[in-house]
């Protein structure tokens, strides 16, 4: 992958054309006169950025087949992009066959309609010229990158009760496994004696704060963070009640690697694109034990110029809490006209606000009341 810095000082498609002829054609097609091109502008959300480009993905042929590409660009995509406001990529043949005679032109097109369909199951659409985009700030990929995610984990159960003899219904990608001596030794994983019944993630509207630190828990067990990164956030997380002002605890994780950060906000809050507020607009006394829901953004009141944003994951502009992060009653925040102008300082991504994590009682409510409301 490879960055295209927005201001560097010189000129973008001599910095690309020198490269490499797969990174000029590409940015050839973003760029016009230097700048990001009239139909580029059309097609993001917000052309303003660096450009982050997908050059090649290569996998050992042993694991090729399993639709395991997309997920791990998808991942590569999530941590890399940020400042950036689109992923480019050319879907092309990275490998040639042996016998060249079989490349015919049809061959080649098969090929890359194959990528193609590839890259736009983590959220890259067809843009000019064989360029496909892929746009940060919608929230299409984080959603895609969330299936594909179920993806490998459904591969994952299905290989591993392959290798133990189990009977398994076969994941949704659909793939046969090949026998266990096809496959390098090296990568094959240990025989583990069944773990038994599992942590049932939060199916629901993400609202509760039921499973949230159950969620987190399992997140951090199967990710890469430090053992210490893990011990300081799972720690604040478990000390987190309904009303503790989050800001407090995010001083403790402001060290920890930038993605636990945002999954430990992730597991204490909910963006309010979540959650429906019309009814409660309307009729602000329907909030009932709603109305002391504690909710934070980055410029809440318009204090400052600018929109405001979520914390955590929310929104490629999403802030991480700290002490300059404000925090009102969602009470408040219904009442706050200013908040809901036209012209507010609302995210049209993240809704411009997040919301603590809801207790049974209010999470009850919620489910209620809007279905109350309309009738």
């Amino acid at each position: 992958m490879w960055r295209l810095r927005d201001y560097t000082g010189e000129d973008r498609w001599t910095v690309a054309d020198a490269e490499s002829g797969d990174l000029e054609s590409i940015v050839a097609v973003v760029l016009e006169d230097g700048e990001y091109s009239g139909a580029f502008e059309e097609v993001i959300e917000c052309p303003v950025g660096d450009l982050l480009i997908l050059d090649r993905v290569f996998l050992s042929r042993p694991w090729r087949g399993f639709g395991l590409g997309p997920v791990f660009a998808a991942e590569a995509v999530r941590r890399l992009s940020g400042g950036c406001c689109a992923v480019a990529a050319e879907p092309g043949m990275a490998e040639w066959p042996e016998d060249r005679d079989e490349v015919t032109g049809a061959y080649r097109a098969a090929a890359k309609g194959k990528i193609a369909a590839l890259w736009e199951s983590i959220g890259f659409h067809v843009f000019q010229d064989g360029v496909q985009l892929l746009d940060t700030s919608l929230r299409e990929p984080a959603d895609l990158l969330r299936q594909r995610r179920e993806d490998l984990q459904e591969l994952s159960a299905a290989y591993q009760a392959h290798l133990d003899g189990r009977t398994t219904v076969k994941p949704r990608t659909g793939v046969t496994f090949p026998a266990r001596a096809q496959l390098p030794a090296q990568h094959e994983p240990p025989h583990r004696p069944d773990p038994g019944p599992q942590t049932v993630e939060e199916r629901g509207d993400g609202l509760a704060a039921a499973t949230s630190l159950a969620e987190f828990k399992q997140r951090c067990a199967s990710s890469g963070w430090s053992h210490s990164d893990r011990t300081i956030a799972l720690t604040a997380a478990e000390r987190a009640t309904h009303d503790t002002d989050l800001r407090e605890l995010a001083a403790q994780v402001g060290g920890v690697y930038f993605g636990l950060r945002d999954a430990w906000a992730d597991a204490l809050t909910f963006p309010g694109r979540r959650f429906d507020l019309r009814p409660f607009r309307q009729n602000p006394a329907a909030l009932g034990p709603l109305a002391s829901v504690w909710v934070y953004g980055s410029n809440l009141d318009g204090r400052y110029q600018g929109r405001s944003h979520a914390v955590g994951g929310a929104c490629q502009h999403s802030r991480f809490l700290n002490p300059d992060t404000q925090r009102m009653t969602l009470a408040q925040l219904v009442e706050l006209d200013s908040f809901w102008e036209w012209n507010g300082p609302s995210c049209a991504f993240c809704d411009g606000w997040s919301g603590q994590r809801l207790t049974a009682i209010q999470h009850a409510h919620y489910l209620s009341a809007p279905v109350d409301l309309r009738g």
